[in-house]
């Protein structure tokens, strides 16, 4: 009685380890910022010194009656949009092709190829992507092969956010492609066996079998995804295009931080930063909505 009693108490000791921790994180790096940022909202807050007051929706009607924060959002559900909506099929296309191809022994190789582009620093990614975008770089070096002008990629507006789009999916391809690929390697041989058995082809095994037993994985890639657009969308802004050419690159968090670094606006960069969060929130619960299905159960 009194040895179960002691496996009882360490067991105890351990949940709560093990809930107490997380929680304590969430608090302190989620938490309280979030709320320190809805209160700042409602101030002339400048940063630098505790002198500030309430001053109410003050900020939030200089935020909504500034045009740029509008293209700000556009642009960043825009980036988000296209850049998932380009790289997961791409992700999903090699994650079957690299999973479900018998014949490919260098899968690993692949596999360690695409999500190589994961582990580079988003700062150093921006860099190397400026130099293949410039006016003597890769892309123009090869167009002019074929007798094309150099294109300004960075400085279009046309061109600029599509550019980015590009950077973002060549990076983030390889780590949702091995999160498809665990989630397809588990689902049991036997079920394609019985298709293949029925005469199903391999495209029919695929959005028959794969894609719906791979559903939810892909709503959590894209709710990852969601994220993802807010912090790498912002580190390749900073350093590719300080969002121009006239703020056609301009992100949410990129206006954010230029409301701090520009403005010193301290408290309308904590508008911003609440617009963010119930834009974000608004997203997903979206995909939410959109992307329930039926769970199968194999």
């Amino acid at each position: 009685m009194r040895k179960n009693k002691l496996v009882s108490r360490s067991d105890r000791f351990f949940d709560g380890v093990m809930v107490g921790l997380p929680t304590i994180y969430l608090i302190l790096l989620y938490t309280i910022p979030t709320v320190a940022g809805l209160y700042f909202s409602f101030t002339d807050f400048g940063g630098y010194n505790l002198s500030f007051k309430l001053i109410g929706l003050t900020n939030y009607k200089k935020m909504f009656a500034d045009n740029v924060f509008w293209l700000s959002v556009w642009n960043y559900l825009k980036f988000y949009l296209l850049s998932s909506g380009i790289c997961y099929p791409i992700a999903f296309v090699f994650a079957i092709l690299l999973t479900k191809n018998p014949r490919l022994k260098e899968r690993s190789i692949y596999r360690i190829l695409f999500f190589l582009p994961c582990t580079i620093p988003g700062m150093v990614i921006g860099l190397i992507w400026i130099g293949m975008y410039a006016q003597t770089g890769a892309f123009n070096t090869i167009l002019g092969l074929f007798g094309v002008e150099p294109i300004r990629w960075l400085g279009s507006s046309k061109l600029v956010m599509m550019s980015l789009i590009i950077v973002v999916v060549w990076r983030q391809m390889g780590f949702y492609m091995s999160y498809l690929m665990a989630a397809i390697s588990n689902i049991p041989d036997d079920i394609f066996e019985s298709a293949r058995i029925d005469g199903a082809s391999e495209f029919t095994q695929t959005m028959k079998i794969t894609l719906p037993l791979s559903w939810d994985c892909i709503t959590t890639c894209l709710l990852f995804f969601v994220k993802g657009a807010v912090s790498l969308g912002f580190g390749l802004v900073y350093i590719m295009t300080k969002g121009g050419p006239d703020n056609a690159s301009q992100l949410m968090s990129s206006y954010m931080y230029y409301s701090i670094s520009e403005k010193l606006d301290y408290g309308m960069a904590s508008a911003v930063s609440v617009a963010i969060l119930f834009v974000t929130t608004l997203l997903s619960v979206f995909i939410l909505k959109v992307m329930k299905r039926e769970t199968y159960e194999y």
